[in-house]
């Protein structure tokens, strides 16, 4: 399926001026034509191009499927973003194609990694979205202290560490705390300090280990993810089809 993004506006709608040139020049979509596409908030749109220009597609669009491409779960990793960017975007991509809710990156004592360019990171999620046929993309939070990060996670809390012999496994504390929202965190690639882990557990997260391998960042959040998305799919393996009948694959 060719998928776009778009604004909406009553039952009008406008592909992103980033778009238009993908869907005229190269597609080769004019006036009559279908257009399947997102507005990154949760339905699949279906819509017939009216007008097209150099800078302009649109037309008017009908809601073909709701909540399009969600999943039986929220989830937000917490991460210290790595010193290479390419690591930390593979992450975010991958995250987001399993259901990732929302992304928090936080600034540890260990960061080596202290700023974000939120422009980029967005630019990746959306590929993402697209590409995993989603209809929502999640929130990405600017880089924050790993405090201030705490203030804006409610749920079930755990973070991923290499410090206490006496840590739950991940999956386990998936299936205890079904279906209340999860959050978990995940430090540099120099680990938590003791003063963050210390921090963490007096907020109430809960200590767990993600196998028995020391994992990257970037593994550990892809690992954390997809615990949490073969949990929720093992038992039904046609969940994701549900979303790709709705429509046609065109191109």
């Amino acid at each position: 399926m060719q998928l776009f993004f778009a604004h909406i506006h009553g039952d009008l709608f406008k592909l992103d001026e980033s778009e238009v040139a993908h869907c005229t020049k190269v597609l080769r979509k004019s006036v009559g034509d279908t257009v399947y596409f997102i507005t990154g908030t949760g339905p699949l749109y279906r819509g017939t191009i009216e007008a097209v220009s150099k800078r302009e597609v649109s037309g008017h669009f009908e809601v073909e499927a709701s909540d399009w491409g969600g999943v039986p779960y929220d989830l937000t990793v917490a991460i210290a973003p790595t010193k290479n960017m390419d690591r930390f975007e593979w992450f975010l991509e991958k995250a987001i194609e399993m259901g990732v809710s929302r992304i928090l990156p936080v600034l540890c004592q260990r960061s080596e990694r202290k700023n974000l360019r939120l422009d980029r990171l967005e630019k990746v999620a959306l590929s993402a979205a697209k590409q995993s046929l989603k209809g929502t993309l999640p929130a990405i939070h600017p880089l924050q202290p790993l405090e201030s990060a705490l203030d804006e996670c409610s749920g079930a809390l755990a973070v991923a560490h290499l410090e206490d012999d006496e840590r739950t496994s991940w999956p386990q504390f998936i299936d205890a705390h079904t279906p209340t929202p999860l959050v978990l965190f995940i430090g540099p690639e120099g680990d938590f300090s003791r003063e963050e882990i210390a921090l963490l557990k007096n907020r109430g997260a809960t200590a767990v280990h993600l196998g028995s391998s020391r994992l990257r960042t970037e593994t550990a959040g892809v690992a954390g993810v997809a615990a949490v998305y073969f949990q929720h799919h093992s038992s039904d393996p046609l969940a994701r089809t549900v979303g790709e009948s709705c429509c046609p694959y065109s191109s």
